[in-house]
């Protein structure tokens, strides 16, 4: 069956432009955490954007100070995430699973009436706020600040964009936070020890190696791509060694080249260890049989190695830069919109491949109607490369067509319209649609 994703554009005699992230976002906020309000609360960051970003000296700012939160000198990465906890956060957090913290300082979030705001020298970067407008700090939220969310529950971004209106962007739900680090923990060392072990034999052993994240039921491991967003994955491992505990050196992963080490989270006995680590598989990774290899080395070198296999699902999706078009002509006259490549520009259509496939469109459209008549859809002409008179243009009509552009994975593809308005065609208003499907190849 073809996989399809769908995306609609309103065309008005009016125009609105959809705002889309260009910075930093603040893309989830704890302040009222079902525990401790000390050490608890939290705010997470993301990087929609496609470079890495130095946060040094950007300031979290809250009811209660400006300069709440002072961020040290780190990068967060295109894509990623960076978690601000307050301290004694790996103690006093609400869920033990959450990950360590890449900052700890002591912040003070208002339950209610409140916000915070992400800082840079420049000025406000982002802002949240819950609660009663008329209550909170001005710039303490964007637009109409959300209601508030339930002890325990965070306000958590629900998409990728910024449309810079709180209680459209934002929804309250059970925290589910990122960070852009993981702490490696390292036994200690004796040099005595590993001269036993070499001369006894004894070597490191792979007790268990699993994949916890596993998005379908079926036999093997499958992981869905999100749409413009990386995806973590989960992986243990149970390592035992013989000399005890303290003699393993490091335990490390490998997928698609990418390295990361293990965190040893608990002991299971004096010579058994659980260790866990995720890694993170962008949106736009091919999809394909991934392997993760797993290396454990002991304090005398030696090593043993397993392997692992996941599938990376096909994700067909695709992304518009504006919700809406406006002609304008004289009876007899045409009117036409360029696309371009640049997301900015609300007015000229992109197409944005947000999966990890090539994709193809298909196009349909309506009659645009009106108080004094009607205009066929067939005067709306398309094109993907700027002629109207080759394979990669055509007219719309209320049946879908299907154009072969085959846009590659995270990239970008112009779409330019226009309209040729009949010259018997009374002067107001006329409304139609657009439908635009991404079509899996």
């Amino acid at each position: 069956m073809m996989k399809k994703a769908f995306v609609q554009i309103m065309m008005f005699f009016l125009l609105i432009q959809a705002a889309f992230a260009e910075s930093v976002v603040i893309n989830q906020v704890l302040y009222d955490p079902a525990g401790s309000e000390s050490g608890s609360e939290a705010i997470e960051l993301y990087n929609p954007t496609e470079s890495a970003i130095n946060l040094s000296g950007w300031v979290i700012a809250t009811e209660t100070s400006a300069t709440d939160v002072t961020l040290p000198d780190a990068v967060i990465e295109a894509g990623g995430y960076y978690l601000i906890a307050d301290v004694r956060w790996d103690s006093q957090k609400d869920d033990s699973s959450w990950p360590h913290a890449d900052y700890e300082e002591r912040m003070r979030l208002t339950n209610s009436d409140s916000g915070v705001a992400l800082k840079n020298l420049t000025g406000i970067v982002d802002a949240v706020g819950w609660g009663q407008q008329q209550g909170i700090e001005s710039g303490l939220y964007e637009g109409t600040p959300h209601s508030g969310a339930a002890s325990g529950e965070a306000l958590v971004r629900t998409n990728g964009t910024d449309t810079g209106n709180n209680s459209q962007d934002f929804t309250a739900a059970v925290p589910d936070f990122h960070a852009g680090t993981s702490s490696v923990l390292v036994s200690g060392s004796g040099g005595q020890i590993t001269v036993v072990a070499v001369v006894e034999g004894s070597a490191p052993l792979i007790d268990s190696f699993s994949i916890l994240t596993d998005d379908e039921d079926s036999p093997g491991i499958q992981i869905h791509p999100i749409p413009k967003k990386n995806k973590t994955v989960e992986v243990e491992s149970i390592v035992t060694h013989l000399n005890g505990n303290a003699f393993i050196e490091s335990v490390e992963l490998s997928v698609d080249g990418r390295q990361r080490s293990m965190t040893k989270e608990s002991d299971v006995n004096g010579t058994s260890s659980v260790y866990e680590a995720s890694f993170e598989m962008k949106f736009y990774d091919e999809p394909r049989e991934y392997e993760v290899n797993l290396t454990v080395t002991d304090k005398s070198g030696v090593t043993i190695n397993s392997s692992l296999d996941f599938e990376y699902m096909t994700s067909i999706a695709l992304e518009i830069d504006t919700s809406s078009l406006e002609f304008r002509a004289m009876p007899g006259k045409s009117s036409e919109i360029s696309g371009d490549s640049d997301e900015s520009t609300g007015s000229n259509v992109t197409i944005i491949n947000i999966g990890n496939s090539a994709v193809d469109v298909e196009l349909s459209g309506t009659d645009l109607t009106g108080s004094d008549g009607v205009i066929d859809v067939s005067n709306i002409m398309y094109t993907f490369n700027g002629d109207y008179n080759n394979s990669m243009s055509g007219t719309l009509s209320s049946s879908e067509e299907i154009e072969r552009i085959g846009i590659p994975a995270a990239s970008r593809q112009p779409l330019s319209f226009r309209l040729d308005v009949p010259a018997a065609t009374s002067p107001g208003n006329y409304t139609g649609t657009i439908t635009l499907i991404a079509v899996g190849k």
